[in-house]
C-alpha cells in the first residue's frame, strides 16, 4: 500500500530544504512514513561510505601527482569531502532526492568513487516511486558511468581504483594498465544492480507493512461494527420483552381504573383517585415508549428533546398524586439550556421526589431548583427523616442513579443526614464538557 504525503514533516534545520527542493519534484509518492532509521544502521552506511570514498580518494590522479611530489590543497579538499559528504546519509530518509543528487553530482566533479549516490538511490527506490524515482535512477547511472569510465582512463594503475583493485597485485602501480569493457560493464551492473535491488526489496518491506497497519484498522472497525450491531440486537430483545411484559400490565391498569372511576358514583375522592391513577398509567406509558424508542436507536443517535418547563409538570403531578410538596424553581434563560442538562434535571427532580414518596410518604418535601448560565443548576431536596420506612424500603438505587447523571455531566451530589431532616443537594455545571 501507497501512503500519499505531499508535505513531509518536519524537522528542525531541514524542513525547509526539505520543503522548497520536494516542491519542484512533484512526480512521486512516499511509500509508508518517513521513519527515523536504527541509528547504528546509519552510523555502518556512513563509516562504510567514508572508507569507500577514502578508497577512491587514495588512488586517484590526485593524491598520485601529490606522491610524485605535487603539492596544493587539492588533495586535502578531496580527503574532507570523502570524510563529511557520507554525513548526509543520516538525513536520507527525510530527503532523499536532495541527497541523491548532491552526492551524484559532487562524484562528477570529485574523484570520489560512486558508493554514496548509489547507497542514497537505495534509499530513495525504498521510500518513494514515481516517475521522478526513476528519473533520478536514470541520472544516477549516467554519472556511475561517468564515474566508472573516469577512473578506467586514468593512468597509471595507483591512480585509477578499478585497476588497483581488479589487476594484478604484484604489478607495478606506476605502469600503465587497462580494463577490459567487460570488467568495466560487470562492475557497472553491479553497482546498480545492487543499489536498486536493495531499494525495491526495502520498498516492498514498507508496502507490507503499510498494508499490514492497513488490514488491522480494516479489522478493528470491523469489529466494532460487529460489537455495536450485537448491542442493537440485544436492545432490540430487550425493547421487545419490556413491551411486551409492561405494556400489557400498564394497559389493564389503565382500564381498571377507567372502570373504577366510571363506576365511583356519588364518592368524588375515589373518581379523583382514579383519575389520578388511569392518568399516571397513561403517562407511564407514554415514557415506556420513549424508553424504547431510545433502546432501539443506535448508539450514539439524539434522544428527543425535554424542557426545564417540564419540572412544573413534575412538581404538578406529585401534588395531584397527594404527596406534601412545597417548592421553589427559579430557572434564568431556562430555553438556552442545553438539552442534556434540562433531561438531567427533570430525572433528577423526578427521582428526588419519588424517593421522598417513598421512604417518606407522610412527610413534607421542600425542593428548591435554581439555575442561571453564570451559575448552573443547584437542586436541594429535604424532608423528615423516617428510619422505619428508609429501612424497609433497603435499596438506594436511586440516589446512585442520580449520582451516575451528576457525574456524567461534571456535577456533585451530597446526601445525609442534618438533625433529623434527610437533605439531598445537587449541583450541575451549565456549559458541558
Amino acid at each position: 500500500m501507497v501512503i500519499d504525503e505531499r508535505i513531509p514533516a518536519e524537522r528542525p534545520g531541514i524542513s525547509v530544504c526539505q520543503r522548497s527542493y520536494d516542491s519542484a519534484v512533484t512526480s512521486f509518492d512516499k511509500v509508508g512514513a518517513d521513519t527515523r532509521p536504527p541509528w547504528w544502521r546509519s552510523v555502518l552506511y556512513v563509516l562504510a561510505t567514508v572508507l569507500l570514498s577514502l578508497l577512491s580518494v587514495a588512488y586517484s590522479p590526485p593524491m598520485w601527482q601529490m606522491e610524485r611530489g605535487g603539492s596544493g590543497a587539492f588533495p586535502g579538499l578531496l580527503l574532507l569531502t570523502a570524510m563529511a559528504l557520507p554525513v548526509m546519509l543520516f538525513w536520507r530518509h527525510r530527503t532523499p532526492f536532495l541527497c541523491t543528487h548532491v552526492m551524484a553530482a559532487v562524484s562528477v566533479f570529485l574523484p570520489i568513487g560512486n558508493s554514496l549516490p548509489l547507497v542514497a538511490l537505495a534509499t530513495l527506490i525504498g521510500r518513494r516511486r514515481g516517475p521522478a524515482v526513476w528519473w533520478t535512477t536514470a541520472g544516477v547511472a549516467l554519472t556511475s558511468a561517468w564515474v566508472i569510465g573516469r577512473d578506467a582512463l586514468a593512468q597509471p594503475r595507483a591512480a585509477s581504483a578499478l585497476k588497483s583493485l581488479l589487476g594484478p597485485t604484484q604489478a607495478d602501480p606506476a605502469q600503465n594498465a587497462q580494463l577490459s569493457w567487460a570488467q568495466l560493464l560487470a562492475v557497472f551492473v553491479l553497482g546498480l544492480g545492487i543499489s536498486i535491488g536493495a531499494g525495491l526489496l526495502v520498498r516492498s518491506r514498507r508496502e507490507a507493512a503499510s498494508a499490514t497497519v492497513a488490514v488491522q484498522a480494516e479489522k478493528a472497525v470491523s469489529g466494532q461494527l460487529g460489537d455495536e450491531l450485537a448491542r442493537h440486537d440485544e436492545r432490540e430483545r430487550i425493547a421487545r420483552e419490556v413491551h411486551d411484559a409492561m405494556g400489557h400490565r400498564l394497559s389493564l391498569l389503565s382500564m381498571y381504573a377507567g372502570a373504577l372511576e366510571a363506576n365511583a358514583g356519588s364518592d368524588p375522592r375515589v373518581a379523583e383517585a382514579a383519575h389520578l391513577v388511569r392518568s399516571n398509567a397513561g403517562a407511564a406509558m407514554d415514557d415506556l415508549r420513549s424508553l424504547l424508542s431510545v433502546l432501539r436507536e443506535p448508539v450514539g443517535a439524539e434522544q428527543p428533546a425535554v424542557s426545564l418547563t417540564d419540572l412544573a409538570t413534575v412538581v404538578q403531578e406529585s401534588f395531584g398524586a397527594g404527596q406534601r410538596l412545597s417548592s421553589s424553581i427559579f430557572v434564568q434563560d431556562a430555553a438556552s439550556a442545553p438539552e442534556p442538562l434540562t433531561r438531567a434535571v427533570y430525572r433528577i427532580v423526578q427521582e428526588l421526589l419519588t424517593n421522598a414518596r417513598k421512604h417518606a410518604p407522610r412527610e413534607q418535601v421542600y425542593l428548591t431548583v435554581n439555575g442561571s448560565p453564570a451559575e448552573g443548576v443547584t437542586i436541594d431536596a429535604h424532608n423528615r427523616y423516617v428510619p422505619d420506612q428508609a429501612a424497609a424500603s433497603g435499596s438506594s438505587r436511586g440516589l446512585k442513579g442520580i449520582s451516575e447523571r451528576a457525574e456524567l455531566l461534571g456535577g456533585t451530589l451530597k446526601y445525609g443526614l442534618d438533625a433529623d431532616q434527610f437533605r439531598v443537594h445537587v449541583t450541575l455545571p451549565w456549559q458541558l464538557g
